[in-house]
């Protein structure tokens, strides 16, 4: 079918750990890595599993058609798509009138005002005060007659430039104008509310569509937490759900079909990624020491057999757990089961049930726990409450983090919570020293430098955001969620938060400041100076949308990452899983995408009401992320998991906020420039309107609209759709993944004769598989490990390099008679170069390796994974 055709054998002979890897089957990866519909007949990669030939999906196809990867990327682009056209309505509806209006006024000075002019070469108190217009309107602007005050303040005064012109403080003195953009301002909160109301119905009926195309294990699913750990059994369990499904619901049918219960493998993972990483440790320097016939300086005294006996001691403790698996004794419950029902509705009347918000939870509790009742909403199992939500889906569980309790992940959110007030208080220093810095040089700045610092400080803004995004990241993955989609919205959650703050609110704030900083004695109107002078918080609002709205969406297609691992260096010391991850595209990290979105429609809504073009840069900038986006995910993305709505519906959440920094930022323009009080007492009405959202969510009044919110099309058991699911809770779960395939095996060959059996692992062998690619190890970013390999890269050439210089002086000495010296490379680099405009060269050892792993592998029908987990690796 093609050159990198994989026949039966070869997909039996991988070795995931073979070293050096094998540069054809990283290229097969990297094909079967793509995003793609799948040909009806095609080769499948013998790393993952997935087809090799693929369709090209078009850029224009329907997002529906994208359902294959699971409900979460239709609804991420159709709700990108449906905010980037609410944001332009706003745009028409208010953001078109109130721009016509400040660019109408003149309440801000011409740049050519004589007095103003004349202030500028130091001649404002010989010829102050002056009886003409110019002086009259520079008296309005610096709230003051006296001379002494006008030539102080007349510095800060706003000019009409082409960005003052567009925005609020040009129209500061017109009090009809700002009524009219106050009532346009409440008008748009009552639609945008009523719009999140109908993108909420339509995301529902979304997600309906891609559930009936696709049945999934979560749509039977449950997820309990905050269960007891080591005190209860499955059937404990399952006869007191069924009774407290029948307490609120005794006219129902209800059936449990299976629970799994997560148990604690924590120790196992921990003990085991520990050991990969000093028995590397130990390779490398064995490695050094073969190749320099010395150590490395760096290797302290003893420490070599200090990590060896760490090792025999990780060994004893890994033996211990496995002879408790291979035993059938190992019974270490966690907090967490998840609870398989027999239909759809059976499930969702649960959950309708048990679904509280956070202050409903909290009030619980506390009725629970100190005044000792019980609420009927409430499911009691052994004195706790148990909190019910719908499962995320079963390649979404971290089974290593259930092992967490509740104590250690709440004080982790905590530690984090300072952290992350730490990182906000290191960037507002930051932002407030380059503010400062700024405007002490004002003066000596003419209009184009002071454009260019401007926006230079508004790319720092941006950049400070990308390392607030990393640290985020690292700060997620210590929380230990149970989750993929609980660790994606939290990150998600924080960024948005964050990102906002560093971006917006701190805009505001640090001018204001560093105004008050200036002046020995602010006034009453320093804010108002603040807001209006040249590199103040409408210039710098200005650059830093058009940063945001465009900059960013085009360096995430510009990725420098990707384009320098487009030809990529494999270094021999590699393994084929490390191998094949360099050669994988980008992740698709979703909640990236909606913290971005989240951040640009705050951003643009908090200073609309400065600067009504910011929804204008806000709509453009989504619909270009939008389509580089999907762009993305089609020709250069690896395919990534199946992803769940759960992360689309928590950032909904989220999204029906911005109402309320609309009205924010309209009452913080109209209270900074004095605006009067039957405008302060409007904004007060759109405030209190926008805050309906914390009493009144969006998606409880949706439900009332959505007439098909209760009705269960879907006739689907899980007893009929059980062979047809791809994978489920208990084959993924290590622990009980055998005997699950095992029966899944004997009820799919009892259905279909022609069924070919995969392989299945034995407990022991499916933990070791998961400590290695599953859990949170699946979510570590390849970035990482590519940036490793060009670092090592660079090592190595340079070593190369002295090895030649060496070489050739040696050679100039010994045979300086010779009319022409040996070539310089006389031996094979250790390294290999990939490139399709480069034909590889056949290497002895990849050669001999190949053999070796032929031998390795005759009976490849069974996982073997003894050739890296024998614990006596380094005994020899």
């Amino acid at each position: 079918m093609n050159q990198n055709k994989i026949d039966a054998e070869s997909s039996l002979t991988f070795d995931p750990f073979r070293i050096p890897a094998s540069i054809n089957q990283a290229k097969i990866h990297q094909k079967a890595s793509m995003c793609g519909e799948n040909e009806e007949k095609s080769d499948h990669c013998p790393c993952c599993g997935q087809h090799i030939q693929q369709r090209e999906i078009q850029l224009c196809q329907n997002r529906l058609d994208l359902a294959f990867l699971g409900q979460g990327i239709p609804l991420f682009f159709e709700m990108t798509q449906q905010l980037t056209l609410m944001v332009f309505i706003l745009f028409t509806m208010f953001g078109i009138p109130s721009l016509i209006n400040n660019i109408e006024n003149h309440d801000c000075i011409a740049e050519d005002n004589k007095f103003y002019q004349i202030s500028l070469n130091g001649l404002c108190e010989s010829n102050c005060p002056q009886n003409s217009t110019d002086f009259i309107l520079i008296t309005k602007l610096t709230h003051s007659n006296e001379c002494k005050t006008i030539c102080v303040k007349i510095k800060d005064i706003c000019l009409e430039t082409s960005v003052i012109q567009m925005s609020f403080a040009n129209k500061q003195f017109d009090e009809t104008s700002k009524f009219v953009q106050s009532i346009l301002v409440l008008c748009s909160i009552l639609v945008f509310k009523f719009a999140m109301i109908r993108i909420r119905i339509s995301q529902r009926n979304t997600a309906r569509i891609c559930d009936q195309e696709f049945v999934s294990p979560s749509d039977f699913t449950a997820m309990l937490t905050n269960l007891p750990r080591n005190e209860y059994n499955e059937a404990e369990l399952k006869d007191a759900l069924l009774d407290f499904c029948y307490q609120f619901d005794n006219k129902g049918q209800y059936e449990i079909v299976k629970i799994i219960i997560a148990y604690d493998i924590t120790s196992f993972v921990e003990f085991s990624r520990e050991k990969m990483t000093l028995e590397k440790k130990i390779e490398k320097i064995e490695n050094y020491n073969k190749q320099y016939h010395r150590y490395p300086r760096s290797l302290k005294t003893n420490q070599l057999n200090d990590i060896k006996q760490r090792i025999v001691f990780l060994d004893e403790k890994l033996t211990k757990i496995e002879n408790e698996v291979e035993q059938q004794q190992y019974a270490h419950q966690t907090q967490v089961a998840f609870v398989t029902f027999q239909t759809k509705e059976q499930l969702q009347s649960v959950l309708d049930q048990t679904k509280l918000s956070y202050w409903e939870e909290l009030w619980i509790r506390f009725k629970y726990y100190f005044i000792n009742r019980q609420d009927q909403r409430g499911f009691y199992f052994k004195n706790r409450i148990i909190i019910f939500c719908r499962a995320p889906e079963p390649n979404d569980v971290f089974w290593e983090n259930c092992g967490f309790n509740f104590q250690y992940q709440l004080q982790k959110r905590i530690l984090n919570f300072f952290i992350t007030i730490f990182i906000l208080g290191a960037s507002f220093t930051i932002l407030l020293g380059l503010n400062i810095l700024q405007s002490q040089n004002l003066s000596s700045y003419d209009d184009a430098i002071m454009i260019f610092v401007t926006l230079v400080i508004s790319l720092i803004i941006t950049i400070i955001n990308q390392i607030i995004y990393h640290v985020i990241k690292l700060l997620g993955q210590s929380e230990k969620h149970f989750t993929k989609t609980h660790h994606d919205v939290s990150v998600a959650t924080k960024l948005a938060i964050v990102q906002f703050f560093n971006s917006g609110i701190f805009t505001k704030v640090i001018n204001i400041l560093v105004y008050n900083f200036e002046n020995d004695k602010p006034d009453n109107y320093a804010a108002t100076y603040a807001y209006s002078r040249q590199g103040g918080v409408i210039s710098d609002a200005f650059f830093l949308l058009i940063v945001n709205s465009f900059f960013v969406p085009i360096f995430a297609y510009l990725d420098p990452l990707y384009y320098t691992f487009i030809n990529y260096i494999i270094d021999n010391t590699l393994n084929q899983i490390e191998a094949n991850k360099i050669f994988e595209g980008p992740s698709v990290l979703l909640y990236e995408h909606y913290s971005y979105i989240c951040l640009s429609l705050w951003i643009s809504l908090l200073f609309a009401p400065l600067l009504p073009i910011s929804l204008l840069f806000c709509s453009s900038g989504l619909l270009i992320y939008y389509w580089i986006q999907k762009y993305l995910l089609l020709r250069r993305n690896s395919k990534p998991p199946f992803q769940s709505f759960h992360l689309n519906r928590e950032m909904m959440n989220l999204f029906e906020l911005s109402p309320i920094i609309l009205a924010v930022g309209q009452f913080w323009a109209d209270y900074t420039f004095s605006s009067g009080s039957v405008i302060l007492t409007i904004n007060f009405i759109s405030l209190g309107f926008s805050c309906l959202e914390l009493i009144t969510p969006a998606t409880r009044i949706s439900k009332l609209f959505d007439k098909k919110s209760n009705l269960y099309t879907e006739k689907d058991r899980y007893s009929d759709v059980y062979l047809k699911l791809p994978t489920d809770y208990d084959r993924t779960n290590p622990l009980t993944q055998q005997n699950a395939i095992l029966e899944f095996i004997k009820a799919k060959t009892l259905t279909d004769c022609n069924y070919q059996q995969p392989q299945v692992m034995d407990t022991k062998t499916a933990l070791y598989k998961y400590v290695h690619l599953g859990g949170s190890q699946f979510m570590k970013n390849t970035i990482s490990l590519k940036l490793k390999v060009s670092f090592m890269r660079k090592i190595k050439l340079i070593r190369k390099a002295r090895q030649v210089a060496a070489m050739a002086q040696q050679q100039q000495d010994e045979e300086i008679s010779q009319d022409q010296q040996e070539p310089i490379y006389t031996q094979t680099p250790e390294y290999i170069i990939v490139n399709q405009n480069i034909s590889l060269r056949q290497n002895s050892f990849v050669n001999s390796t190949h053999n070796e792993n032929n031998n390795k592998f005759q009976d490849a029908h069974i996982y073997n994974f003894s050739k890296f987990l024998n614990p006596n690796k380094f005994e020899n």
